[in-house]
């Protein structure tokens, strides 16, 4: 998916932010450059753990619009889509028609029923004026698991978090990292309440640099998965069968 190659292209920024550790050239005997080194190094990682985590949003919102791009242009009938994403779509209308009464009520009724009945009509091809990728990715709210886990919901994938933890922990297996098995939901909670922390001023969170390398190789595991998983979705969401 281009979305997940410009992921990765991204990661080069935080990997250049973090060559920049000043800790690596500074002669530990001079103590007054040493405490201002130490400072300069925390402002790195956690620039650069604010920045990883705004990357990989940034993906997933990226890979949610390939998704819908990629129907809009395949118009295969709608039976091929998942009823979360028709549902989602159908939703925000009927929350319109309830916001209103008299005339307008009647008007957005009807444009209801001539612009979106056709999604449920299983043999009738998909309309690309009315599925909106913006409308998806705006139900990503953070790279909580929780909100994740609901958001792949919606494209018929029930078992996000299952399938991550299995991706993961081989991918650990096959780099013969010397880690022990990681907990997919657990990870992500404490990459994304550091960065929150962080960014909301917390001066006591100072990521390591291994920690943030740590974050870097972690997150990268994840979007290869959660692209396979979208890639997949787009191949059934796209067939004219």
């Amino acid at each position: 998916m281009e979305s997940l190659a410009e992921f990765k292209d991204s990661l080069k920024e935080v990997e250049t932010l973090l060559l920049l550790n000043p800790m690596k050239s500074l002669d530990p005997s001079q103590t007054g450059s040493s405490a201002m080194g130490r400072d300069a190094a925390n402002a790195i990682t956690r620039s650069c753990t604010v920045m990883l985590v705004s990357h990989f949003e940034g993906f997933v919102k990226a890979g949610l619009t390939e998704l819908v791009d990629e129907i809009c242009r395949a118009r295969p009938p709608a039976r091929r889509l998942p009823d979360g994403l028709l549902e989602l779509h159908t939703r925000e209308r009927i929350q319109e028609i309830f916001g209103t009464d008299g005339p307008d009520r009647i008007t957005r009724t009807r444009r209801l029923f001539n612009n979106y009945a056709s999604l449920w009509e299983d043999d009738k091809s998909i309309n690309p004026k009315v599925l909106s990728a913006k409308i998806l990715a705006r139900q990503f709210t953070s790279a909580k698991p929780e909100v994740l886990a609901e958001v792949f919901s919606l494209l018929g994938v029930g078992d996000l978090l299952d399938r991550l933890d299995r991706h993961v922990n081989q991918a650990i297996l096959n780099r013969g990292d010397k880690g022990t098995s990681v907990k997919v939901t657990i990870k992500l909670l404490e990459i994304v309440d550091r960065r929150n922390k962080i960014a909301h001023g917390d001066r006591n969170e100072k990521p390591t640099p291994v920690e943030v390398e740590n974050y870097m190789t972690f997150l990268q595991d994840v979007a290869d998965c959660l692209a396979a998983v979208l890639d997949a979705r787009i191949s059934h969401c796209c067939s004219l069968r």
